[in-house]
């Protein structure tokens, strides 16, 4: 079998098309029969662009299986054949430097890499221009021209209006992350983190946002602050369904968060934006925080390998017991936060923060870190339950569940008859 003028064994189509088409739960059949009739020739370019960010993501994305970034870069996924897919421009592991490197993001600024696929890697603080204070710019910058810095937000400024699409991977890139944190307490003098906020940006030092809004904490994402964003801002906020790349007003944008986001979910959902850009995929489902839902769609709890020990009300005393109870009592954030990594892994089915002992401190969501500290706290109302209801105040989500409220019922009662406090709070 030939796609895209490179020969495909029978074994390695159905092997790459099922995987694929297991990847976004549709039926296999169709997902091959789709893939055979309507995969285009072309190469889809990637412009890996890295803002306010510690490289976590791209660390995560070395250690990604299935696929991992040899299967993608190299043709053996489902990608349609080698050098389909090329990843021009990444600071991190490009061997290009300099004015070299630069060249390669004014040649994608100039549509001359068209089509490619932008993925933001870090958040992005306030330029002058945007009406940071003066010497923002120092703030986030890649490389001069003219003697004078190019800002994070300029290179964006640049490349949005050419981007097919966009993927967002980690949390600082999605909604702020760590670097939008509110500071608890400013210096004598300090001021800036009150005039970013009044601006629409994090109250942070820098000001730092991701490209989403963050629903939780209240500021606004770079599809908002920039006018170049208008057509993803149109798709953001439910204004059009793009039906095909390209078009002038109407763009997707998906969100991979994570502190790191997980290897194989980068891949996953990268590679489904450049099928979709090529014609053989559609987009995935997204859900209110523009995360698809093949990945982010359960709870972090729902999937549970303790759950067991959840529904019996047997939680741990205190972290790091060494044992197999629940985690909910020692600060678990699981039941308001959504990925599948305990289910199946960090890489190659190993890892994964509650099976192995580990609470979820709510990396995926908006409102990372501030509205999920203390870490190895427990949900606010475990010191406020009855045997009616329960109620999470997080600032993330409110829960209610005769299940959840008779777990933690079991769980104050053991603690009174062990002498403890806690049941009296």
């Amino acid at each position: 079998m030939v796609l895209n003028n490179v020969k495909v064994s029978r074994r390695d189509f159905l092997k790459l098309a099922g995987s694929t088409a297991a990847l976004l739960s549709v039926d296999w059949r169709e997902a091959i029969r789709a893939m055979a009739e309507t995969v285009k020739s072309g190469e889809i370019n990637i412009v890996w662009f890295e803002a306010q960010d510690c490289a976590g993501n791209t660390t995560a994305l070395i250690q990604a299986a299935d696929p991992d970034i040899l299967d993608i870069l190299g043709g053996a996924s489902s990608l349609a054949g080698p050098g389909t897919v090329k990843l021009l421009f990444h600071e991190t592991v490009m061997p290009e430097w300099g004015e070299s490197a630069l060249n390669i993001l004014r040649k994608a600024a100039a549509g001359k890499l068209d089509p490619f696929v932008l993925v933001l890697e870090g958040s992005v603080p306030p330029d002058t221009k945007a009406g940071g204070p003066p010497h923002s710019d120092l703030l986030c910058f890649i490389g001069e021209e003219n003697g004078k810095e190019v800002t994070c937000m300029e290179w964006l400024r640049r490349l949005l209006p050419r981007a097919a699409a966009v993927v967002t991977v980690g949390n600082c890139a999605s909604y702020g992350g760590v670097v939008a944190n509110k500071v608890l307490e400013a210096p004598p003098g300090f001021n800036d983190h009150e005039y970013y906020k009044k601006m629409g940006f994090s109250p942070s030092p820098t000001g730092g946002v991701g490209f989403f809004p963050d629903k939780v904490r209240g500021f606004k994402g770079l599809v908002d602050l920039l006018e170049e964003a208008a057509p993803f801002r149109n798709f953001v906020y439910g204004k059009c369904t793009p039906a095909r790349p390209g078009e002038a007003n109407c763009r997707p944008a998906v969100a991979v968060p994570g502190c790191p986001a997980n290897g194989n979910a980068q891949l996953r959902v990268l590679a489904n934006l450049v099928l979709w850009v090529k014609g053989v995929l559609p987009l995935p489902e997204l859900d209110e925080y523009w995360r698809p839902k093949f990945i982010y769609g359960p709870t972090v709890h729902e999937q549970c390998p303790r759950a067991g020990s959840y529904a019996a009300g047997d939680f741990r005393e205190y972290p790091g017991e060494s044992d197999y109870k629940c985690l909910f009592a020692v600060g678990c954030k699981g039941p308001v936060s959504n990925c599948p990594w305990n289910k199946v892994g960090w890489v190659n089915g190993v890892g994964g923060p509650t099976r192995t002992g580990g609470v979820c401190i709510g990396c995926t969501m908006p409102g990372f870190t501030d509205s999920f500290e203390g870490f190895y706290k427990p949900l606010n109302a475990v010191q406020r339950i009855s045997t009616k209801a329960l109620t999470v105040d997080l600032g993330v989500a409110a829960i209610a569940g005769a299940a959840l409220a008779a777990a933690a019922d079991r769980f104050l009662k053991r603690r009174r008859t062990k002498g403890g406090s806690e049941g009296e709070k």
